[in-house]
C-alpha cells in the first residue's frame, strides 16, 4: 500500500512538473498564439513624436530565435526583449534580421512569440529580414532550405556592376523571399506591426526577386502633422556563391562568397524615397541586417594593430583617441563600443553612398549581422555631409560564435521646437544571469 501510494505521489509530481513547463513556455515566453495571424490590419506609416521632443528608437538585432521559448537560450532570449522594453520603454522596436531561423515550422513559432510580446506591451514594431529570418520553407510537408537548394537567381541579374566577366555567369544568390513572405503574411493581423511591402516590391516576380521583402518608410510627425524625420527599412536578402564549373546545381562544390546586400533596383527604389525628404530638409535614419559596403571603406581610415586590422574599441581612451580625429561622434561616447570581429559587409558597392551624399538626408544606418560588433563612427561624404554608420547591439542569447554579451541599442532622436536635432544613443543590459555564450 505504502509503495502504491508512492508510485501516486511521484506521478502527481511528475505531472505537475510537466504542466508547469508548458504553461511557463507557452505564458511567460507569450508561447505560439496563432489567433492573429489569419487576419488583417490597416498599417500605419507614421508614428508621432512625443511632448517632451523626443522618440525613443530600442534595436534588437540577431536574436537567432528558433523556438517560442521550448528550448533555454531562446527562453532567456524572449526574457530579455520582454525586460529590455520594461527598461528602455521605446516608442517604435526596430528589429533589424535574424531574429528568428531554423525549420519553418520552428521559425514560424518564434516570430509569433515576439509577435505577442510586442502586442502584450502595446509597442509598435519595425521589421527588416536578415539572411537566416526566411531561409526555410515548407514544400510538400518537406523543409527546403532557400539557399543552394531553392530559386537561386544570377547576382549580374541584380547587380550591374558584376555584370560583366567569367564570374558573372557563375555567381548566385540564394533567393530567400518566399520565406520572408510568409512571416510577412503571418505578421499581417498583429495591430502593432508595421511591417510593409512596398508597391515596387510587389509588381512582379522578377521585381519582388530585385527587391525582397520589407522596403518601407514610417515617418515621424510633430504635434502640428508635420514630419520631422523618417526611419527607412530595406531587406539585404541573402549570401552569394560560385557554382565552380563542371558542377550541376545541388552538388558539394559550391563557393559561399559572401552577401547580396542592396540590389540596384533598391537604391533607385532608395533614391526616389529619400530625394523628397532632403530637399524639404528632413533628415532621416536606414536600418537593415547587412551592412552596406561602405562599412569596409569606413574603416579602412581606421587600421590598428590587431589581426582585422581595425581598432578594438574597448578603452575609453581608444574612443576618445578616435573622437579627437573626429572620426567618432562625442554625442555617441556613452556606449560601449565593441569590435571584436571582420566586417562581413556586402561584397559590392551599391551606389548607396553616392545616394546619400547626393541627398543629404540620412543621418544614420544602423545594421546587425555581426554579433561581436557594436560601435559607431562617422563616415564623411564631403561637403559637410557625413552619415554615422553603426551596428545594434546583438541581443539573443543563441547568436553564434558570439563574444561579447548582449544587449540592446537605444536611440533617442530628440527634436526642438519640433524641428530635428540630433540622436543620442545608449545601450541596455539584461539584469538576470543568461547563458555566456550561445552556439558555440
Amino acid at each position: 500500500m505504502r509503495k502504491s501510494w508512492l508510485v501516486r505521489i511521484v506521478a502527481i509530481a511528475f505531472v505537475l512538473t510537466l504542466a508547469f513547463t508548458l504553461v511557463f513556455s507557452l505564458t511567460a515566453c507569450s508561447g505560439y498564439d496563432v489567433t492573429k495571424k489569419e487576419g488583417d490590419v490597416t498599417k500605419r506609416t507614421s508614428l508621432e513624436v512625443g511632448d517632451d521632443g523626443k522618440f525613443t528608437v530600442l534595436q534588437f538585432s540577431d536574436l537567432h530565435l528558433t523556438s517560442d521559448g521550448s528550448y533555454k537560450l531562446d527562453r532567456e532570449t524572449l526574457r530579455w526583449v520582454e525586460e529590455a522594453i520594461d527598461k528602455a520603454k521605446p516608442d517604435l522596436v526596430e528589429l533589424t534580421g535574424d531574429a528568428v531561423g531554423g525549420s519553418k515550422a520552428k521559425r514560424d513559432k518564434a516570430v509569433l512569440a515576439l509577435a505577442n510580446i510586442f502586442e502584450k506591451k502595446k509597442v509598435y514594431w519595425a521589421y527588416t529580414f536578415g539572411n537566416h529570418d526566411g531561409e526555410h520553407t515548407d514544400v510538400d510537408g518537406k523543409d527546403l532550405w532557400l539557399g543552394r537548394d531553392g530559386k537561386q537567381t544570377l547576382v549580374k541579374d541584380v547587380l550591374k556592376n558584376v555584370s560583366t566577366g567569367e564570374l558573372a555567369d557563375r555567381l548566385f544568390f540564394g533567393d530567400n523571399t518566399r520565406g520572408n513572405k510568409e512571416i510577412f503574411e503571418l505578421l499581417k493581423g498583429y495591430e502593432y506591426s508595421l511591417l510593409a511591402r512596398s508597391a515596387e516590391e510587389t509588381a512582379d516576380e522578377d521585381s519582388e526577386t530585385k527587391m525582397g521583402v520589407g522596403n518601407y518608410v514610417i515617418d515621424l510627425k510633430n504635434s502640428k502633422g508635420d514630419t520631422v524625420f523618417a526611419l527607412f527599412h530595406m531587406d539585404t536578402h541573402g549570401k552569394t556563391y560560385i557554382e565552380p564549373k563542371g558542377n550541376t546545381k545541388g552538388s558539394d562544390g559550391y563557393i559561399d562568397t559572401g552577401y547580396l546586400g542592396l540590389t540596384d533596383m533598391q537604391v533607385e527604389w532608395y533614391e526616389n524615397k529619400v530625394k523628397g525628404y532632403s530637399e524639404k530638409g528632413i533628415k532621416t535614419a536606414l536600418f537593415m541586417h547587412v551592412p552596406s559596403y561602405a562599412y569596409r571603406e569606413a574603416f579602412e581610415v581606421m587600421k590598428g594593430n590587431n589581426k582585422y586590422g581595425i581598432p578594438q574599441f574597448t578603452e575609453k581612451a581608444d574612443i576618445k583617441y578616435w573622437a579627437e580625429k573626429n572620426m567618432i561622434s562625442e554625442d555617441i561616447m556613452n556606449i560601449e563600443f565593441v569590435k571584436e570581429e571582420g566586417i562581413y559587409a556586402a561584397r559590392w558597392d551599391e551606389g548607396l553612398m553616392d545616394v546619400i551624399a547626393k541627398y543629404p538626408s540620412t543621418a544614420l544606418i544602423s545594421v546587425g549581422h555581426d554579433h561581436n560588433n557594436s560601435f559607431m563612427t562617422k563616415h564623411k561624404l564631403g561637403a559637410g555631409n557625413e552619415v554615422i554608420l553603426g551596428y545594434g547591439r546583438t541581443s539573443g542569447v543563441n547568436a553564434w560564435s558570439r563574444d561579447i554579451e548582449i544587449g540592446a541599442s537605444v536611440f533617442t532622436v530628440e527634436f526642438e521646437s519640433g524641428a530635428y536635432e540630433g540622436i543620442a544613443v545608449n545601450t541596455v543590459y539584461p539584469s538576470f544571469k543568461y547563458t555566456k555564450y550561445g552556439n558555440r
